[in-house]
């Protein structure tokens, strides 16, 4: 079965962001500072935006809004690579203030991202009981749930995000790719179908002739398959899409061809084999 993992990417991406936390200041010094460390952050030197906030905070002993520098310190070292120092940094910041939603969220990113989902699931079981219309933590934790195996409460988590986020993109991709990997074809096309018609891309057009595949409905893979790739030419998994539709269509060296330039496009052949058998 195919796996869009550009959702499980999600889990590990989509939340990583430094919220501020800019203290009202008088001086030029401070204005300075800050505008260092909006650069440094900007252009993705980690290294230097580390130095600046570890300076910020020292500078300020007990200032207010150095919990949530705390916060930032924590989310930079996790971009920079750094995870184990990145969850030790939001830890203090946890202990610091408890309550903070966006602690525990980008606590819970990390985590995550070091595959120790059920911490996470605790730190978004937290964040709702805190704030139950934060609606990042039912797509997250539902997601894990749903990579899991847990599909009973990944659905319940991910309707809850629907009903929070309704026309968001990425709840209906979500529940286009609980579908999917639940093998309810017909409700993951009308999920794709919906973020076709708000932002056709190719991945949604590769997702939904997979779906249209498992149900051999074969006209309307093609016409996907086509039109995803007017999209993006060199979209690895319209390849795959294509070569299995090839050999439903008994052209095996076809299918081969497109097989052999989906993985020259990046797909593992390990899924090719299991997929097509060659």
């Amino acid at each position: 079965m195919y796996l869009n993992l550009r959702a499980l990417y999600l889990i590990l991406a989509a939340t990583l962001i430094i919220p501020a936390a800019r203290a009202e200041s008088d001086g030029k010094d401070a204005e300075t500072a800050w505008a260092e460390i909006d650069r440094s952050i900007a252009a993705g030197q980690w290294s230097t935006a580390d130095s600046l906030i570890t300076e910020a905070i020292a500078s300020r002993p007990g200032d207010a809004t150095n919990v949530m520098l705390l916060s930032n310190l924590g989310m930079i070292r996790h971009y920079a690579g750094n995870d184990s120092l990145a969850l030790a940094t939001l830890s203090m910041a946890h202990d610091a203030a408890p309550l903070s939603v966006t602690i525990l969220a980008n606590r819970a990113a990390v985590l995550t991202s070091m595959g120790r989902v059920a911490e996470a699931v605790d730190d978004y079981d937290c964040i709702e009981l805190l704030d139950s219309t934060y609606s990042d933590t039912y797509l997250y934790r539902g997601l894990i749930r749903l990579y899991s195996g847990n599909f009973e409460d990944a659905l319940a988590d991910l309707q809850k995000r629907e009903k929070l986020s309704p026309r968001n993109e990425d709840s209906l991709f979500a529940m286009a790719s609980f579908y999917t990997i639940t093998e309810n074809y017909e409700n993951a096309i009308s999920y794709y179908t919906q973020l076709i018609r708000s932002k056709p891309m190719a991945e949604y057009y590769a997702g939904r002739a997979l779906c249209a595949l498992q149900l051999d409905r074969l006209v309307d893979a093609s016409e996907d398959i086509a039109d995803g790739l007017d999209l993006d030419p060199d979209y690895s998994e319209l390849y795959l899409c294509r070569a299995i539709l090839n050999k439903k269509r008994y052209c095996t060296d076809d299918a081969r061809t497109d097989a052999d330039r989906a993985i020259a496009l990046g797909i593992n052949p390990a899924r090719i084999k299991s997929l097509l058998g060659f």
